[in-house]
């Protein structure tokens, strides 16, 4: 007889999917006859909840997918500043990559898309139930099952990105004997097939269309952003053993085995058989074909009223009305004082790196002694929408800094000076406790609505998948290919857009450094990229041997292995079930 469990708090412990049923949902009051008796109530009782669930995994805290893979990469931090962000240096460790089998938010994230994972399961169960009764269109209700697979392969393909070696559960009804650890190619193949599968099931309709029903919601296009996201990490996904120094040391030294393994990784979708390169040139093909494009304005993708965008894929609504959800990883970011000016709260954190900011090539020259006659300057006008810098002014009112009245009494983003954290012996005179609270250029990129009614509620759905990504992505599989001009013009097609120079050559190397200047603060793929592209475990401008950080977190320590590529399997998920084993090297 099987061990079963029907606790929702122990089964998201135990990653087992029993006992998260539809019946915690508000229409559980309804007889269950009454409950699914139209396509649209079983629409509403088996899916509409579970687009909540997953949207939930964009923003909030520290275990999200968004936190995970901008904050443990090379573009964004959250300084300490002496004490309003020290969090027991659980954020400085993220940037250092010294985290360990019992970090906090890597067990949230682990217990939350498994917690999920349960529900899509259960959903999953209620629909083959409701098909077997034949009391609705068989295809109906076979869509509504490719809508929850799809949504069910998007947790799944993050934790082969974060785990590695994970547990595919599929079953509501398995018991803690039923489940067994899968290999990283077995997790990356189960996610490609459930992709491949779902698409001609799936509608030819707008995810990104406020007045279509399938706004927001898996349709064809979306599930071909999957793909191609899936397929570009191919190269990574399929390798079971990831720790022998294969992604680490560079692009020049990683980059032929990568391309390699991407060539001999065979994907078929639609009947048609192709490499890993040439799966993510498909799918961005593909999402063309579904009527996708470059918005005139590169700005208008993050503006509020960006529902019906022509460029953005699959989003996040954020409505402070219909769509009404809380997203703190914005107002996170800027001065007190400036959100303040602004008409909202704020926590003085997040900041660009130093790395991201010489990428942008980026340039400031700070006069100590008159901030008002510092320059600030970026000929790559995506700066200026992606990051408040410089003097912070808001409808001419100047933002006070709020630190020394007499020798520097404005608020001005001081962006080369951002460190991941300050000493307070080195910063303890005037102009070191005013770069504490204004060092780093700030998260600019979604508009601020001061009309909405709380700080952390928004007018402007928040960007997961994007055209332009999905170009940046075709132009690296272009280069792999061997195609370097056909890799140029989709670059140089993405650059044009925003008015800057277009490129007369290319490298790999420009590839990912374009990808920061169009995607920085949206799309959850620096992490995958710089793994893939050799350089997340290097050291850069901000993280390097000996640089400083709070005391209470640990030392930049190189990874020549590449066993910090994957997060640890959380000790108290291995504590509870002993057919799991932990990644190498914790």
């Amino acid at each position: 007889m099987k061990k079963f469990i029907y606790s929702a708090a122990v089964l998201a412990l135990t990653f087992l999917m029993a006992g998260c049923s539809l019946d915690e949902t508000p229409l559980s009051k309804f007889d269950e006859g009454e409950a699914y008796k139209s396509a649209t109530l079983v629409y509403v009782n088996t899916v509409a909840s579970l687009y909540n669930k997953l949207n939930s995994r964009f923003k909030g805290g520290d275990d999200n997918y968004n936190y995970m893979s901008e904050f443990t990469a090379d573009v964004l931090f959250l300084p300490g500043r002496q004490g309003d962000w020290v969090d027991g240096g659980k954020h400085q460790n993220a940037f250092l990559h010294r985290w360990d089998p019992s970090t906090d938010y890597i067990r949230s994230l682990w217990n939350n898309s498994y917690s999920d994972i349960a529900l899509c399961n259960s959903s999953l169960k209620k629909l083959e139930d409701i098909k077997a009764l034949n009391s609705l269109d068989a295809t109906v209700v076979d869509a509504y099952m490719a809508e929850v697979r799809g949504i069910r392969a998007f947790y799944y393909m993050w934790l082969v990105d974060f785990f590695g070696r994970i547990p595919i559960v599929t079953s509501p009804d398995a018991g803690i004997g039923d489940v067994k650890q899968a290999t990283r190619s077995e997790g990356y193949a189960f996610v490609r097939d459930e992709i491949t599968d779902i698409i001609p099931l799936l509608p030819s309709a707008k995810s990104q269309d406020v007045n279509s029903e399938y706004y927001a919601r898996m349709t064809k296009a979306v599930a071909y952003a999957m793909l191609a996201r899936l397929a570009i990490n191919a190269a990574v996904f399929t390798q079971d053993n990831w720790n022998q120094g294969q992604f680490t040391g560079g692009i020049a030294k990683v980059e032929p085995g990568v391309t390699a393994a991407g060539n001999n990784a065979k994907i078929t979708v639609n009947g048609k058989t192709m490499n890993a390169w040439e799966t993510v040139v498909y799918c961005q093909e593909q999402i063309k074909a579904e009527g996708y494009e470059l918005a005139a304005s590169f700005k208008d993708n993050f503006k509020t009223g960006n529902e019906s965008s022509k460029e953005n894929i699959f989003v996040e609504p954020m409505d402070d009305n219909v769509h009404r959800t809380s997203d703190t990883q914005v107002t996170r970011s800027l001065h007190y004082n400036h959100a303040k000016t602004i008409g909202f709260s704020s926590w003085n954190g997040t900041a660009a790196t130093v790395h991201a900011l010489n990428v942008f090539d980026y340039k400031e020259d700070i006069n100590t002694s008159n901030l008002s006659a510092s320059t600030f300057e970026c000929d790559d006008p995506r700066f200026e929408i992606s990051f408040f810098y410089g003097p912070c002014s808001v409808n001419g009112v100047i933002v006070n800094a709020g630190v020394s009245e007499d020798k520097y009494p404005e608020g001005v983003y001081i962006g080369y000076e951002a460190r991941n954290d300050f000493s307070t012996d080195d910063y303890s005179d005037p102009w070191g406790l005013y770069l504490v609270k204004w060092a780093g250029v700030r998260i600019k990129k979604y508009e601020y609505d001061p009309t909405t009614s709380g700080q952390n509620y928004f007018n402007a759905d928040r960007v997961i998948f994007r055209y332009a990504d999905m170009l940046l992505l075709a132009a690296e599989a272009q280069y792999r290919l061997g195609k370097k001009a056909e890799a140029l013009a989709l670059v140089n097609q993405v650059r044009s857009r925003v008015g800057v120079d277009t490129l007369d050559d290319i490298t790999i190397k420009d590839i990912l450094d374009e990808k920061i200047r169009e995607e920085i603060w949206e799309t959850m793929g620096r992490r995958g990229d710089q793994v893939r592209f050799g350089t997340y475990t290097e050291a850069d401008e901000d993280k390097y041997d000996g640089v400083k950080h709070a005391i209470v977190a640990s030392d930049w320590v190189y990874d020549s292995t590449g066993y910090t590529t994957v997060f640890p399997i959380p000790v108290s998920v291995l504590s509870l079930n002993s057919n799991l084993t932990q990644n190498p090297g914790y």
